[in-house]
């Protein structure tokens, strides 16, 4: 390796420059369209039928949202009131009981929708979700990196496309690859998968900190690898990139193929309270010569085995999906024949092997627009050739964005990249760009029954109370079908649509009333229930009751005291109020008055007021006011002063301390002002200006050192007195708090 550059070579590296800032235009075009156009696509909101099955929207239609208060009273309702369903039946199959119905099993979370039949084989996956979930860089579903422990369903397949951009020591490398990713699902629980790094472009920041680099050609190899020392000097451990070991100049290479499988072996898809997997990845290098190598600088030139687990958890009803993942790169030691100072020599590369370790965090995982965050690192074990340290050994990235769907099979992953550790790299900041699409094929539809039960959150109201009662109909169909539900009742009004309404009992009789509702999945299957209600008659009215209350129990005489009465009436009829009081004179009328107490004496006075309805039924209430003596007015005072040498109009630090207690006072009463008043002695110099000068010191050092406004403080000169030598030569620091003149 010479230390001299080519023209050729100069110009083969602004080409690759070029090619790399067209890609990464292309990303960023990429992205803008798909931001602007994906919404329009398809909404989330709308049922989504794929394969010849439902989708889970259309369970959704039937299912109440978790921020759906009236979902969440019904819910309650079907908890509580068991005993008011009534009936169930279904067209074309025998009528289930009530019971069966109001138990049926819950969604899985992140499943997307119920089990379609509960005789289903156990090892069966669930309906389709919303969104398919989209793969990670490999190809296995996951996140932008890491890897949930779901594989795919049995004939699924994943398809994904990616840009990753990183940052590695020694060197400050960057790398820019171009990754395209399939998987396939062989069984509901063995997946193969193939990814290959098809175009990896290489930064070097720094060359110099690399052994390969041609700036350190003439150094002295190192023992007997393919390293030279990183300075001149026999027997100076070499740098490099650990896992990038032929990196030395700017350039791209294609690749290794990463060839594995990855068994499930447990799922929450399936019913499991975790999902688990491992996988077996054999990687397969492109490039094996070490000519090859050093121009390619992206490969290990040998074959390697890597093992890995991954874990996920779906918390919160299916809004984050949490996950871990662990793997071992079991990297193997190789040998090249090279020249070293002119002769063929055995040279080696022992390389430590490598384990990844990373957490993550999907949050929405059945929504339109997802938020993902993982953490991961790679630590390097064993210590293979000895390697000059110019930072962090092992990297921990921090990668953060989103996904965002177009359709439920396809998707756009945008993220941001953050290193962690390398805290001395020229450039931390990378991110992954990645298009994704995938299929979860359709299950055999299972013969075809809709139930419903009905269910109130209470079976009794009372005449006249113009109360509601929550009505809800827990319905599900074999095959996952959009239901749609039509209510009747025998009298009242239903409120409301869907399987949550509401029954009005406003201007109902008191009797008992049936409640009805038919619920239809659209290919011909009906079920219908009903729930009865009883309205009991209304007992004669009590008695009102009031309470008086004062806004404020204490004023100032000729302030005004707001009196408010609550009055407590069943009859519903109109009230009429009188008021009176003892001293003051009432303002207003109706339930809300002001007691106005000008001229009063200090004391106590009663406030007594009286409702009566148009039943002649009355009741009193009485409210206490204390009147207090106004406060005398606020005065000015004089708080403090500042003494000034001869001829001085500098103010001193004991100066500065009286102005900064005033400005805390200034700042505690965000209405009050100061006053600077300036003397100074009749035989000093120009004594009527430094007099001012003095004054306007003091103004000066609150306005720029203690940020007091300009409008709070006011500069004065007073007369001195003659003979007064020491005592003319001050500042007088008086302050005027609000409503108060100097």
């Amino acid at each position: 390796m010479g230390a001299n550059v080519s023209a050729g070579e100069v110009g083969w590296v602004l080409v690759r420059r070029r090619t790399l800032k067209v890609l990464e235009r292309a990303a960023i075009l990429v992205m803008a369209v798909f931001s602007v156009v994906a919404p329009a696509l398809a909404d989330d909101t709308k049922p989504h039928v794929a394969d010849g099955t439902a989708s889970a929207a259309a369970t959704a239609a039937s299912t109440p949202s978790a921020n759906d208060t009236t979902a969440k009273t019904a819910t309650t309702a079907r908890d509580s009131a068991t005993a008011s369903s009534i009936g169930v039946s279904g067209t074309g199959a025998t009528p289930a009981s009530s019971s069966a119905a109001a138990t049926a099993a819950p969604p899985k979370p992140n499943s997307g929708a119920a089990k379609a039949n509960a005789t289903a084989a156990a090892d069966e996956d669930s309906e389709l979700p919303n969104f398919t979930p989209m793969p990670a860089l490999d190809g296995n579903p996951g996140l932008f990196t890491l890897e949930t422990g779901e594989t795919l369903p049995k004939h699924g397949f994943s398809l994904g496309v990616g840009l990753n951009k990183f940052s590695r020591m020694p060197g400050d490398i960057t790398s820019l690859q171009l990754v395209p990713s399939v998987g396939y699902g062989v069984t509901n629980w063995f997946s193969i998968f193939f990814q290959i790094n098809s175009y990896d472009y290489i930064h070097v920041g720094e060359p110099s900190l690399l052994s390969l680099a041609p700036v350190n050609a003439a150094n002295p190899q190192y023992q007997n690898t393919i390293y030279n020392s990183i300075i001149p000097s026999t027997g100076f451990p070499p740098a490099y990139v650990e896992d990038a070991p032929f990196a030395s100049h700017n350039g791209s290479g294609v690749g290794e193929v990463d060839l594995g499988f990855k068994i499930g072996l447990l799922s929450e898809r399936r019913g499991k309270p975790i999902s688990l997997s491992i996988r077996n990845d054999f990687y397969l290098p492109t490039k094996t010569g070490l000519t090859d190598l050093l121009a390619n600088q992206v490969q290990y030139g040998k074959f390697n085995y890597g093992v890995g687990l991954e874990a996920s958890k779906t918390f919160f009803h299916g809004g984050i999906t949490a996950t871990a993942n662990w793997s071992y790169r079991f990297t193997r030691d190789s040998s090249y024949t090279a020249l070293v100072g002119g002769v063929p020599e055995t040279v080696v590369l022992n390389l430590a092997d490598q384990m990844q370790v990373g957490a993550g965090l999907l949050i929405f995982p059945t929504k339109r627009f997802q938020i993902m965050t993982e953490y991961d690192g790679t630590v390097y074990v064993g210590k293979g050739i000895q390697n000059t340290s110019f930072g962090a050994r092992d990297p921990v990235d921090n990668i953060i964005g989103f996904r965002l769907y177009a359709w439920k099979w396809a998707a756009l992953d945008m993220g941001y990249r953050y290193s962690l550790d390398l805290s001395n790299h020229r450039d931390r900041n990378g991110f992954i760009i990645k298009v994704g699409v995938a299929h979860w094929p359709s299950k055999p539809l299972p013969p075809d029954v809709v139930t419903a039960a009905c269910a109130l959150d209470r079976p009794v109201v009372r005449e006249g109370s113009q109360d509601y009662i929550a009505a809800n109909v827990s319905a599900t169909d074999a095959n996952g079908l959009p239901l749609t539900y039509q209510w009747t009742a025998t009298g009242g009004a239903i409120d409301g649509s869907g399987p949550y309404v509401r029954w009005n009992s406003a201007g109902v009789a008191a009797g008992s009333y049936v409640l009805t509702s038919r619920v239809d999945n659209g290919a011909g299957k009906t079920a219908s229930c009903t729930a009865n209600v009883t309205v009991q008659p209304k007992p004669a009215p009590p008695a009102p009751t009031m309470t008086c209350t004062a806004d404020h129990s204490t004023v100032l005489a000729g302030e005004r005291a707001e009196i408010t009465a609550n009055v407590n009436d069943v009859s519903g009829t109109a009230i009429r109020f009188t008021w009176q009081s003892n001293g003051g004179q009432i303002f207003g009328s109706g339930s809300i008055v002001q007691l106005d107490t000008s001229g009063l004496a200090p004391g106590i006075y009663t406030v007594t007021g009286r409702a009566e309805n148009e039943l002649h039924s009355a009741c009193d209430c009485t409210a206490a006011v204390t009147v207090q003596a106004p406060p005398a007015a606020p005065q000015a005072s004089k708080v403090s002063a500042c003494d000034f040498a001869p001829g001085s109009a500098g103010a001193d630090n004991v100066c500065k301390r009286n102005l900064d207690d005033v400005a805390v006072r200034l700042q505690s009463d965000p209405r009050s002002k100061v006053v600077l008043v300036g003397y100074a002695d009749p035989h000093e110099a120009r004594a009527a200006k430094l007099a001012g000068e003095r004054a306007a010191s003091g103004q000066k050092y609150l306005q720029e050192k203690k940020g007091v406004d300009a409008s709070r403080v006011e500069v004065r000169t007073a007369a001195a007195v003659a003979g007064a030598g020491k005592e003319n030569r001050r500042v007088d620091i008086v302050f005027v708090p609000d409503g108060a003149s100097y």
